[in-house]
């Protein structure tokens, strides 16, 4: 799941912040 925040850094630089740091937990 971490390919897809590095492949996507300013997807949406914040606004889904928590979004990505959930996924990055799985």
């Amino acid at each position: 799941m971490k390919k897809i925040v590095e492949c996507v850094p300013n997807f949406s630089e914040g606004r889904n912040m928590n979004v990505i740091n959930a996924i990055a937990k799985e």
